[in-house]
């Protein structure tokens, strides 16, 4: 079978986890009869039956127990997903996949990941991956949000950084700021105040389309190359 072939193949998998990280956003852990073979930063096609699938990253690198991992925001007034919030544990779901879509590389480079909302699962993967690599470059991890809630992996992410002396990570709020002492604004003018020249940087991008389009012109006016931007 083809690379292709094993992309479009479609998979039953049943739902082992299905709870809140907050008010909109799912852990969902799913365990196919096989287990699938993918890397980190794939995605796959997720639904409740096969003709009306949805693109949702891998929110880990490989795990042990052959688990697939997705971090689900559900949107209230979207019909697909408020059939989607109705998961319980023990049902099956239908998986087409994985599919390629970024891939740690190699390079010396000091990397810099830049996540919006739930654009975070990918790139956790990936930097989940670079320590299995033992890559010892220095790496800055910006994830941005509305607000504290949504930084729904915001303890692992301080306790990565205190383990990992090479790691940096650097949450920045958008909108609601109670009691919030970090950075305010948007994520990747964040990322430019830290970084004004971004010349012999590697960068991860993952967020809204919207989001991507403005950042991708910002860091190559800051002397990003275009190559070494992943997303």
């Amino acid at each position: 079978m083809s690379e292709h072939d094993l992309q479009d193949e479609l998979h039953v998998m049943k739902v082992v986890h299905f709870d809140a990280f907050n008010d909109h956003i799912r852990q969902l852990l799913m365990k196919a009869e096989h287990p699938l073979s993918y890397e980190s930063g794939d995605y796959v096609m997720l639904g409740m039956n096969s003709g009306d699938l949805k693109p949702f990253s891998i929110a880990n690198a490989p795990r042990e127990d052959g688990l697939i991992e997705c971090h689900i925001r559900i949107i209230d007034d979207n019909p697909w997903m408020t059939e989607f919030a109705k998961t319980q544990v023990g049902d099956t779901l239908v998986v087409q996949g994985p599919k390629k879509q970024m891939r740690l590389q190699a390079g010396h480079e000091p990397i810099i990941f830049v996540a919006g909302g739930t654009g975070f699962a990918p790139l956790y993967a990936i930097l989940i991956e670079s320590l299995r690599q033992k890559l010892e470059v220095p790496i800055s991890f910006y994830w941005g949000a509305r607000c504290v809630e949504d930084l729904y992996m915001h303890d692992t992410m301080i306790e990565l950084a205190q383990r990992h002396g090479h790691i940096e990570y650097i949450p920045v709020l958008s909108e609601q700021f109670d009691n919030w002492t970090g950075e305010k604004g948007l994520v990747h003018q964040t990322v430019l105040k830290h970084h004004p020249s971004l010349k012999h940087h590697r960068v991860y991008l993952c967020g809204s389309w919207p989001m991507i389009q403005t950042v991708k012109e910002d860091f190559i006016a800051a002397n990003l190359a275009a190559d070494n931007l992943i997303f």
